[in-house]
């Protein structure tokens, strides 16, 4: 067990060693605040913010003595070993394609949509990454993914909560386009409370019940094998009321639903939306 954890320490002190120093941001936004304010509780490096957005920018650096902001872009890009960028898609090039990198910088692009090849042409000749982080970053309990593997970009999210790297764009794409299932979560869930309520239940037992039912089913399928999920649907107990409520919602056409909804935003995010995948009372 000792062996184990000096292992596992050793691990831990090699991913720090590869979180760059010097962190910038341009496009300090929801998401980009979470990746600093995490970062900033969990290692040693300055973070150098664009000031476009004030009130955010004013907000971190009030917070932390670690983040000061810069008078433009690309002073943020001249200070630091690592850019965030975190602009809106429709914006990249008009913000990117001015600034000037340098060999051996590294560019992080958290722009939903935005190919790995627009980044490098914008801001070669700097190492370029992908990665969609998720706002629980904020608390360092974030699961992004990444591509390419590059170690550094794979250790700074490593210090948000977990990377989940991957070799191809296309797989890439494929995961951002699961990670949309966000909403159609809480909406699931606010179904269930609604339902709830409507049904005498106190609305305070009923979100508080809601909420830790989903943390708990959530919780048991984090780190999931291969294998997993499909051992906790097989699980359920044959002829109960879980494996009821699965065979409902397979005979209404829920789980061909949700397929055709991934299918549709991947289509979005390779920039040629196909109308056929839209959901079926559409496509009548």
């Amino acid at each position: 067990m000792m062996h184990h954890t000096y292992a596992l320490l050793i691990i831990l002190m090699a991913a720090s060693a590869l979180v760059p120093e010097s962190i910038g941001v341009v496009g300090v936004g929801t998401i980009s605040s979470a990746a600093v304010r995490g970062l900033c509780r969990s290692s040693d490096a300055q973070f150098v913010l664009s000031p476009r957005n004030a009130a955010k920018a004013k907000a971190l650096a009030d917070e932390f003595e670690t983040v000061q902001i810069a008078t433009d872009n690309q002073a943020v890009v001249d200070a630091c070993d690592c850019v965030l960028l975190a602009v809106l898609p429709g914006q990249a090039e008009q913000v990117c394609e001015p600034l000037q990198f340098r060999e051996g910088q590294l560019v992080i692009s958290l722009m939903a949509g935005v190919p790995l090849s627009d980044v490098q042409k914008w801001c070669g000749p700097a190492e370029c990454s992908l990665a969609c982080p998720l706002p629980a970053i904020a608390e360092n309990a974030g699961t992004t993914i990444v591509t390419p593997p590059e170690p550094r970009t794979v250790a700074v999210f490593e210090k948000l909560g977990t990377a989940v790297p991957v070799a191809t764009e296309d797989q890439f794409k494929r995961l951002q386009a699961m990670t949309c299932v966000m909403g159609d979560l809480y909406a699931r869930q606010k179904t269930a409370q609604d339902w709830l309520v409507a049904n005498g239940v106190d609305a305070t037992a009923a979100s508080a019940y809601v909420g830790g039912v989903f943390h708990t089913m959530t919780h048991d399928a984090r780190n999931a094998k291969p294998s997993t999920l499909a051992d906790l649907v097989a699980e359920q107990t044959p002829g109960g009321m879980n494996e009821m409520v699965i065979a409902e919602q397979r005979e209404d056409g829920a789980y061909a639903s949700l397929e055709h909804s991934l299918d549709s935003i991947y289509s979005r995010l390779c920039g040629a939306h196909d109308p056929s995948l839209a959901p079926a009372k559409r496509r009548k």
